[in-house]
């Protein structure tokens, strides 16, 4: 059973040279970074540390990116069924341990979608709002408003695994075979709520995620300005509309992987 790491670059190789995360992982891990823009330097830095990369097909969404890699995973690295696929931000730190861990429980309890307890500080103190409960049409509007968020789930109150609806997109673990089944993530949605609506189709298989609290990663999240005009509150207003619309069963799924 191996382990393969998809990560996605959007100008992130200082970032992701910086953290020397993914080097580290490398050693154990099957690690894949998706290049969705020229990055020349980065090209080196991956090649000198082990790590695989996919440099082509610029300017794709981030779910059709992950399902990128997955495709190259099964036809150019030997990723079998058994094994697991992890969704992993380049803004992300885990240690080798941490990943371990999360499989070891998967494969115990026989999970096949997965997330861990996401913190903003290396002290862990300074909780990530990742996991959440499936969001209606208020609660969106309510969110876009400043309103406040009612679907967010306070982690510190779960001191056990738990089924949840839906966990950020930031770092989510699925054996292969499942996420072969779920066809990954459907490419319809360019940037943001792909990461629900997976989650969203996982549940209507009876595969619901589960939600390991006490396997704390960091994750540095920087969230993008979605003001009135922007192009970032286009993607999110389109993507919220397409998932409202594919909860009803008005929407089909677009993807990759046969």
């Amino acid at each position: 059973m191996s382990i393969f790491i998809s990560v996605v670059s959007h100008g992130h190789g200082e970032l992701i040279k910086r953290l020397a995360c993914l080097s580290k992982l490398a050693k154990k891990f099957t690690v894949v970074v998706k290049i969705n823009q020229k990055e020349p330097f980065l090209v080196q830095y991956l090649e000198e540390n082990n790590i695989k990369y996919i440099n082509e097909h610029y300017g794709i969404g981030f779910g059709h990116n992950n399902n990128v890699v997955y495709c190259y995973c099964k036809a150019h690295l030997s990723m079998k069924n058994d094994d697991h696929f992890l969704v992993f931000n380049p803004d992300v730190i885990s240690d080798e341990e941490s990943i371990d861990q999360l499989i070891q429980l998967m494969l115990k309890d026989n999970i096949k979608a997965a997330c861990v307890n996401l913190f903003k500080d290396s002290n862990y103190l300074i909780s990530d709002n990742s996991i959440r409960n499936f969001p209606n049409f208020t609660q969106f509007v309510k969110s876009f408003l400043g309103m406040g968020n009612s679907s967010i789930i306070n982690k510190d109150l779960v001191e056990k695994p738990i089924k949840i609806d839906w966990a950020a997109g930031s770092f989510l673990a699925f054996k292969a075979s499942h996420y072969a089944r779920l066809k990954g993530f459907d490419e319809g949605y360019f940037m943001y709520c792909e990461d629900i609506d997976i989650c969203y189709r996982s549940k209507l298989l009876d595969e619901p995620l589960i939600f390991y609290p006490q396997i704390k990663i960091l994750h540095l999240a920087e969230h993008a300005n979605r003001t009135i005009l922007s192009k970032h509150f286009y993607w999110h207003l389109s993507s919220v509309v397409r998932f409202l619309l594919s909860k009803r069963g008005l929407t089909t799924v677009k993807s990759s992987i046969s």
